[in-house]
């Protein structure tokens, strides 16, 4: 049985979308004769609402060394807004994020101490064959190859999100000298989006590293209910945050036009922050009001059980995120709900939901494109949950026992040529 240290600002238990990737392939891994060992922030300091995975108690080791400032901002918002705790978490956030200012303090690098000093006690009890590091944040990275040349173990990076600055149709990678350096040093790579992997590739960040794309998952140990209540009007459910980066001028829009057109019932519910100039937007105009409903972030079970009584799950790619894979498309993939996703063209989502067969993709900026979306929904009359059954042999290539194993088998492929080997089957121990 081999092990991997792996370091990341969102362990499993933290209860972000990153770290439900990881915490999904936890129990799995073993199949394919390897451990994951993560090591992160204490979700109890660092997470909203701490979902800690089945077995995060064996494969995760929390740091308790984060900044004051961001403590008191988590638990300032595990309240309600202008209650006495949010009040009393509110002002200490305030007084410590100015006595933070003042002394300079930069609380990445002390989460980042943290990490490292309690990867450094875990492998002094566990014996590691990697280290890994995941991206965002780069320095996650150059921490665990320092970590790594501490412990005299090779490394990998994994890049969840690329480091540098992405446009329509275009990526600037920061410090592409400095990616190019550390990645040389890797023993391998592994990306969470194939365009992301091509265009480290074609701008030879790489080198002679091998790299690889591996998916995100889904847990097969979901099992939707048999049948869903049947209403007059058409809902669609979006869980997670929306930053302005991720517009909803035009699809605000086109919930306009289907008012003014008298389309028919409709409803949308998004779970999880919204950005201001948006809420301002849907709270003053009482006709998105009637539409559109902001709610506070609910759990992982319960985003599954609105999910399934949704007529569609609503994924949002901001326009320059060409390259990004969103992971709540993976996580929802046992439901029939079909996906109305809205992004750029030549996102991978794009291809995948045709293959899948699994819903419609139109045009983040195009308003009508969005509403041509909806409309196809409407007309739809439940197709795309009877096709969901005739494409579960395809779905299930993302189900988290055989991404687990493609993991293992990376693994080993980077190992063994860092060692100038063949690779060759995994062990049974």
């Amino acid at each position: 049985m081999r092990r991997a240290l792996i370091l990341s600002l969102q362990p499993p238990g933290s209860g972000g979308v990153q770290a439900r990737r990881y915490g999904k392939l936890l129990p799995h891994l073993g199949a394919a004769d390897w451990e994951f060992h993560v090591v992160g922030p204490d979700p109890m300091l660092d997470a909203l609402i701490p979902e800690p995975s089945p077995e995060h108690g064996r494969y995760c080791h929390y740091s308790r060394q984060v900044s004051l400032s961001r403590v008191c901002a988590i638990r300032k918002n595990r309240h309600r807004r202008g209650s006495p705790p949010h009040l009393w978490y509110s002002l200490r956030q305030l007084v410590h994020r100015w006595l933070e200012r003042r002394l300079h303090h930069d609380g990445e690098a002390r989460v980042l101490e943290g990490i490292e000093a309690k990867a450094l006690a875990t492998e002094a009890t566990i014996p590691f064959d990697v280290v890994a590091g995941i991206c965002p944040d780069f320095r996650v990275l150059e921490t665990a190859r320092r970590l790594a040349g501490r412990l005299d173990k090779p490394w990998i990076a994994i890049y969840d999100d690329p480091f540098g600055h992405r446009e329509k149709g275009a990526f600037h990678p920061a410090d592409p000298e400095r990616q190019r350096a550390l990645l040389e040093s890797a023993a391998g790579v592994v990306f969470a989006s194939p365009l992301t992997l091509r265009r480290y590739r074609e701008q030879g960040l790489l080198g002679s590293t091998p790299a690889t794309f591996l998916p995100d998952c889904f847990d097969p140990a979901f099992s939707p209910p048999a049948a869903r209540a049947e209403g007059g009007t058409l809902t669609l459910f979006h869980p997670g945050n929306l930053g302005p980066w991720r517009p909803l001028g035009p699809l605000l829009d086109a919930v306009q036009r289907w008012q003014r057109e008298g389309r028919g019932p409709l409803r949308i519910d998004l779970y999880g922050y919204v950005y201001p100039e948006a809420r301002n937007r849907i709270e003053a105009d009482p006709s998105l009001r009637r539409c559109v409903g902001i709610h506070p972030a609910v759990s992982n079970a319960d985003s599954h059980a609105l999910a399934e009584r949704a007529d569609a799950l609503l994924v949002l790619i901001g326009p320059r995120h060409t390259d990004n894979l969103p992971s709540k498309f993976f996580e929802y993939l046992p439901h029939a709900t079909p996906v109305l996703a809205a992004g750029p063209a030549g996102n991978p989502l794009e291809k995948l939901l045709a293959t899948l067969q699994k819903g419609i993709y139109c045009d983040i900026e195009d308003s009508e494109a969005i509403f041509a979306a909806i409309e196809a929904l409407q007309l739809d009359g439940g197709q795309h949950r009877l096709r969901h059954g005739d494409n579960r042999e395809a779905i299930a290539a993302y189900a988290a026992p055989t991404v687990a194993r493609a993991w293992g088998s990376a693994f080993d492929r980077f190992l063994a040529r860092r060692e100038g080997q063949e690779p060759v089957p995994p062990s049974r121990t």
